[in-house]
């Protein structure tokens, strides 16, 4: 559950529980917002006099829950847009004690932070009774706001998709007059890479994964530029004389973002924005993945995970991304000849703020750990093999999934199209077994990425069995095999038995008989073609991961007794004068070890 932001203090704890509700109500994309989020807004306001507000993303998410005046409460910058000329992302609506109307520091708040809307619910009697809308209308030649005011509303008839629509108009409108098109309401990018294979010349091919992640996040693809070179130049990434001609390049294609096919660092993105100009955004695929994941996560557990990779990222290039750098007022004393101190950047205290926040997020995953260990143990000793499904993203894991358990889990042709680990619990016919779905990987996955969801992929190191799932229609299924295989290696996973699959070969562009034996098979999850050959190699694969063993144990072999009821299936375990003697279906690694402890060992039971 979240943490409540603002002002708490002297709050009942009653009062604060009741507001960390709001993180558990869910929202649909096309609702403005719940009449249950804001009933329990104007439940806050009646018993504490206190303003209350709930800020949520354009996927329903609540981003964070505040109590006080709205001015006085930081949003997590990491959960606003970069863009300069677009609207953030996020609508806050908050709660008025005397009437709906919007104040002017609600509107000032509407300006500054670019929100996609903000809203007052007028509380009367302790009940909400109306709702006001305000949504940034038109850029002045002052490069001051207008606002747009809707309502106020009856809180029981809130035109969901006349907001809506407001909104997204508004999002055109606030871009610079050379970027709007007719009908656009996403940003034109160009795409910018460099390839050390090329000798010269530009090939988009290079950049088609670039490409699909950036449709993913919804650009508008205008153009690319890539650069025959080794590695990227340490001040520019191009070489200067390149960075001119992008500069062009942006000019002609009335381009609003740049994104880059590897993550920058921050003196280069001080140094190209400083040569491209504050009006042209720039993302590196870092940053691009990251949007991608922060847009799909849907369970609390994904978004800390997501909000963990973000914070890392963001801590080392905040100069980057905050404009309003003045110095607070601090030191000294305030008497006659009293020399006041240079106080703290309002930079320092964003990185003291988000330091804060990264130490709590690690707090809760470690948390969340503890609980996955938790239910593990529990797994395990219920002897219910476990199978991981890994592979690269897109490849057809869900659908994968789905085929093999009937379940209905969401499944898209669009990178990472979801998230969040799934298990289903599954029988051909010889046992049960765990079918545990994993994140996809993707090429120059970022390091904060796969150290956020460890967590959730440390599911791979306690499976009996992984499936490597492979795109077997994609003209680059080696290099994603190689990535799947590096990131496995990375998890200290590679030395486990891995089955893979070759998913998609109704698309592959080498049609031919299927192929199956111990270590592959060619499926296609999508039509079913080969899903027999798949479960027999899976039954195949489980029978070998595991064994049945009758051994005499020594009385002093207690501590492994307890471990194999923990983590094997006993089916007999008896205390002689000798030894202890147990009979047990365990792991073949357990099997090892009972043997090299045992002081006899039987061909079969005793």
């Amino acid at each position: 559950m979240g943490k409540i932001n603002g002002n708490t203090k002297g709050l009942r704890r009653s009062s604060i529980e009741q507001l960390e509700k709001i993180y558990d109500m869910e929202t649909e994309r096309k609702q403005f917002c719940t009449p249950e989020m804001i009933e329990a807004l104007a439940d806050f306001t009646e018993a504490t006099g206190r303003e209350a507000m709930v800020y949520l993303d354009r996927s329903g998410r609540v981003v964070t829950v505040a109590a006080g005046e709205h001015d006085r409460v930081k949003l997590p910058a990491l959960n606003l847009r970069r863009s300069q000329f677009r609207l953030c992302g996020i609508r806050c609506i908050h709660t008025h004690p005397k009437g709906s109307n919007l104040s002017d520091k609600d509107l000032q708040t509407l300006k500054s932070l670019r929100l996609d809307a903000i809203a007052a619910v007028g509380i009367s009697g302790g009940k909400p009774v109306a709702i006001q809308v305000g949504v940034l209308d038109t850029m002045t030649p002052d490069n001051e706001f207008t606002v747009n005011l809707f309502g106020p509303f009856n809180i029981d008839v809130i035109p969901d998709d006349e907001l809506w629509a407001e909104i997204r108009s508004a999002d055109v409108r606030i871009r610079p007059a050379e970027s709007q098109k007719a009908g656009a309401e996403i940003a034109r990018a160009i795409l910018i890479g460099i390839d050390g294979n090329q000798e010269s010349g530009e090939s988009p091919c290079a950049l088609c994964e670039l490409s699909q992640l950036a449709n993913t996040a919804g650009f508008i693809i205008a153009g690319h530029m890539v650069q025959p070179r080794i590695k990227p130049d340490n001040s520019y990434y191009f070489g200067y004389g390149k960075l001119q001609d992008l500069i062009f390049k942006i000019e002609a294609l009335n381009a609003d973002a740049v994104i880059f096919d590897d993550e920058l660092t921050p003196a280069q993105i001080r140094n190209i924005q400083k040569e491209l100009g504050k009006k042209i955004e720039l993302i590196d695929r870092t940053a691009l993945i990251l949007d991608i994941f922060s847009s799909r996560a849907s369970t609390h557990e994904g978004r800390l995970q997501v909000e963990l990779a973000q914070t890392k990222y963001l801590l080392p290039r905040m100069m980057g991304f905050w404009t309003h750098l003045s110095r607070m007022g601090g030191g000294g004393g305030s008497g006659k000849g009293a020399r006041r101190g240079e106080g703290e950047t309002q930079l320092e205290a964003d990185r003291r703020i988000l330091r804060k926040r990264l130490n709590e997020l690690e707090k809760e995953i470690d948390k969340i750990k503890s609980r996955r260990n938790v239910q593990r143990s529990a797994r395990e000793r219920s002897n219910i093999p476990v199978i991981a499904i890994v592979g690269y993203t897109n490849a057809g894991k869900s659908t994968l999934l789905n085929t093999l358990s009937g379940s209905n889990v969401l499944a898209e042709d669009k990178l990472f199209a979801t998230l969040d680990p799934v298990s289903r619990r599954v029988n051909f016919g010889s046992g049960d077994f765990l079918l545990v779905d994993t994140v996809g990987f993707i090429n120059k996955l970022p390091h904060d990425l796969v150290d956020a969801f460890r967590a959730t992929l440390e599911e791979t190191q306690y499976a009996d069995l992984i499936l490597h799932i492979v795109d077997a229609s994609s003209e680059t299924q080696t290099q994603q095999m190689e990535v799947v295989g590096e990131v496995l290696t990375r998890l200290g996973v590679n030395n486990k038995p891995i089955l893979t699959v070759y998913n998609k070969c109704d698309l592959s562009n080498n049609p031919g008989p299927l192929r199956h034996n111990e270590n592959y098979v060619d499926v296609s999850a999508k039509t079913g073609t080969g899903i027999a050959n798949l479960k027999n190699a899976i039954s195949q694969k489980l029978s070998e991961a595991r064994c049945e063993i009758s051994v005499l144990l020594p009385l002093d072999a207690g501590a492994l007794v307890s471990r194999i009821y923990t983590v094997g299936q006993v089916t007999g375990c008896e205390y002689l004068t000798d030894g202890i003697y147990l009979n047990a279906v365990v792991t073949l690694e357990d099997s090892a070890r009972l043997c090299a402890s045992a002081t006899k060992i039987y061909m079969g039971e005793r």
